[in-house]
């Protein structure tokens, strides 16, 4: 079933030219033509919101207006948002002045072609990242006959910062997102639009899908990898922006001057500022966040986000799903910066499972996965052991059940929901900060979904490494698939029939689609689920803290099989890591 939008959109169009122009209300845009042979145009650095400056900061954002002269040169990449995080940096320009988007469409496009359209929401922790990444590069997409829509969105406390004793009411960065979904209804002619969005970026999707007016905003969304569907409370973030003022010595009722101090002031209070280590979940690269959390997130105001989107669950038809080893990269970044992996001691492991659920749940969570069992995987080796355990609560925790609990909502409301597991050992790395020399022992980790679903599977930095023939064909059913949600809210296509998800008796054998060499059909254990939901329920209820650790410097600068656990956990044994080879610094989207 088809599911065109009822708004009568403008054309976004664009010629066969070699420099190609679209007229929109705002003016005229200058865009560029796609090289290596691709079929498609791209206009980038395209603004959606006024700067985000001055008396703007920390405000709702302000819909832009007309082009100077009416022209626009949209050919070179846009700015960054202001950087908090120091895992995944896009490069290039970082400024406060980053409300754009960036635009890919078939060279041969019209008003009438009524396209689908897929809409990015990059992840990094709501604190870093931007749509200038070259992972991100939309050329194939349009090739094949969509286009793609990738926002720019605030990050850090200029993006969530609440606090209401200022007049500063929060979730600027989801807003953000929110105007540039009404300039795509706005300036792009469409046949279906899907917001897709990874780890942070999904949990925002998640969120925007939860409110009211989605089924008006988009026909689907997709989310992969998300790590929480259930937002901060207020109380929390509202003492997080306290804290956060008093670190830049402004009153906790001062918006000018909050509004007043510099960037890197705001970058050094951030770096500086106590709190953001407290607590359970605050953890420096392993934190499991939860809605006590002291971070900057998104959270119940009342008024953006009237309900939590885990109660209310998605108003429109939804994919979400997990990779295989997603705690991995995570993992190898705690142990870059605490020393050798493999020297990693039981003692290690209990104080990480405190510091993220307290004393309590953490005896329960080591209980379900008990040291004993890692190491009968290892070969007995210790420090091998608390890696791999450390990784399977990660992945579990943060990644596969919160993805678990979010279809639950969807099916408990009758919105269609399907979901996947992402098992593919990929060939070559995919981000500049990986070695490829250690490329088989990352597996179907965090963000190893993404060049499949943008088509950019070779790099510059992996020139002695070109993907195989099976893996440009699993990326071409991938976006296949990805495509299809955006077209008929279903993402089946003939090639692929995906199962839809169904509530079966304590998450065993539910159906859905298996992501590995190729896609097909098949069964996934969410079981560990009820742990994590019981552990949610014992955070929730206690006044745990943790022991405050060192935040890292965020200014910018073959398949594997598993083994049940007890009878619920499983552990993924493909990706042993040989930590000589591997312990390096890692981007983290998380």
């Amino acid at each position: 079933m088809k599911f065109p939008l009822s708004t009568v959109w403008l054309a976004f169009s664009a010629a066969v030219l070699a420099e190609p122009s679209v007229t929109i209300d705002a003016g005229t845009l200058q865009g560029g033509q796609c090289d290596n042979g691709k079929n498609g145009v791209y206009y980038k650095a395209v603004p959606y919101a006024e700067p985000p400056t001055g008396k703007l900061r920390f405000e709702p954002p302000k819909t832009y207006g007309k082009y100077p002269n009416g022209k626009l040169n949209a050919t070179t990449p846009a700015n960054s948002c202001i950087q908090f995080g120091g895992s995944f940096l896009p490069g290039g320009v970082y400024d406060e002045d980053c409300l754009y988007l960036d635009v890919w469409t078939p060279s041969n496009a019209t008003k009438d072609s009524k396209l689908p359209v897929k809409v990015f929401v990059f992840g990094g922790s709501n604190t870093n990242g931007g749509i200038s990444t070259p992972l991100y590069d939309g050329c194939t997409i349009a090739d094949e006959g969509a286009i793609l829509v990738s926002i720019n969105y605030r990050l850090g406390p200029i993006g969530f910062l609440g606090l209401d004793s200022a007049g500063i009411y929060g979730n600027q960065g989801i807003q953000d997102v929110l105007v540039g979904i009404e300039w795509i209804q706005k300036n792009v002619a469409a046949f279906g639009v899907v917001l897709f969005g990874q780890s942070a970026g999904a949990t925002d999707v998640f969120t925007i899908a939860s409110f009211p007016q989605a089924p008006h905003l988009i026909n689907a969304v997709i989310v992969e990898s998300i790590p929480d569907t259930q937002l901060l409370l207020n109380s929390t973030l509202q003492s997080t922006g306290a804290s956060y003022a008093k670190a830049l010595n402004c009153s906790v009722g001062d918006k000018s001057c909050l509004q007043s101090k510099t960037v890197t002031e705001l970058q050094d209070a951030y770096e500086n500022d106590a709190y953001l280590s407290e607590g359970l979940g605050s953890v420096s690269h392993v934190g499991i966040n939860n809605p006590k959390t002291h971070s900057f997130w998104p959270y119940v105001d009342g008024t953006v986000i009237a309900a939590d989107p885990s109660t209310r669950g998605p108003q429109v038809p939804m994919v979400i799903g997990y990779n295989q080893q997603e705690g991995v990269l995570d993992t190898l970044a705690k142990y870059n910066s605490i020393g050798a992996a493999e020297n990693a001691t039981a003692a290690q492991y209990t104080t990480f499972l405190r510091q993220n659920f307290g004393v309590a749940a953490a005896a329960l969570v080591e209980k379900y996965y008990p040291l004993s069992l890692f190491e009968a995987l290892t070969g007995n080796s210790t420090g091998l052991a608390v890696f791999e355990a450390t990784a399977t609560v990660l992945t579990d925790a943060h990644f596969k059940c919160p993805g678990y609990q979010g279809a639950v909502e969807a099916a408990r409301r009758n919105v269609p929901v399907w979901t996947y597991e992402f098992t593919h050992n990929s060939s070559c790395v995919w981000l500049d900060t990986m070695s490829q020399a250690a490329v088989s022992y990352y597996g179907a980790t965090h963000t190893a979904e993404l060049p499949y679903l943008f088509g950019n599977l070779d790099f510059d930095f992996t020139t002695s490494c070109n993907a195989t023939s099976a893996e440009y064909h699993l990326g071409e059913q991938m976006r296949g698939l990805w495509t299809a949600m955006a077209e008929n809210a279903d993402p089946s296509t003939d090639a692929v029939q995906w199962p839809r998800f169904q509530i079966t008796k304590n998450g065993s054998s539910t159906p859905g689609l298996i992501i590995g060499n190729s896609t097909e059909a098949g069964l996934i254990d969410f079981s560990a689920c009820k742990l994590w939901d019981q552990v949610n329920d014992m955070i929730l209820a206690s006044n745990s803290t943790a022991t405050t650790t060192t935040r890292p410097s965020s200014r910018p600068t073959g398949s594997s099989t598993s083994t049940p656990v007890s009878g619920a956990a499983t552990i993924s044994t493909g990706g042993l890591i040989t930590f000589s080879a591997v312990l390096m610094g890692l981007a983290v989207f998380v």
